[in-house]
């Protein structure tokens, strides 16, 4: 990913409405790139600190550690993602040998 399609993702990951690919490009770009991770770090604080305005004006947050709470629980949730396709694979892999292996039985067995 180059670093003017990630810049046209920030608001994209902010808002929540990448798809899993998008995100996990983005990530991995904003991971390795000082420049794109600045520029987040900039929206997402602006982001948050408009939020929290209407929730609390006494709340004291350290908005970096809120950016990468944020980063590591999209990357865990792009792993479980992952992982459940595997499982549906495996399954669906496991089934069809189970069906072969009852067919076979059935017929040579």
């Amino acid at each position: 990913m180059e670093c003017y399609e990630a810049e046209e993702l920030v608001s994209g990951y902010i808002n929540h409405t990448l798809n899993e690919g998008q995100m996990e490009d983005f990530i991995r770009h904003v991971r390795s790139c000082p420049s794109c991770y600045d520029e987040l770090e900039m929206h997402f604080i602006v982001n948050e600190a408009l939020n929290q305005l209407s929730v609390d004006a006494e709340t004291d947050l350290d908005f970096k550690i809120l950016l990468e709470q944020d980063l590591k629980k999209s990357e865990l949730h792009l792993i479980r993602q992952k992982l459940q396709r595997a499982v549906v694979i495996f399954t669906v892999l496991f089934l069809a040998v189970a069906a072969v292996g009852l067919i076979l039985l059935k017929y040579y067995g």
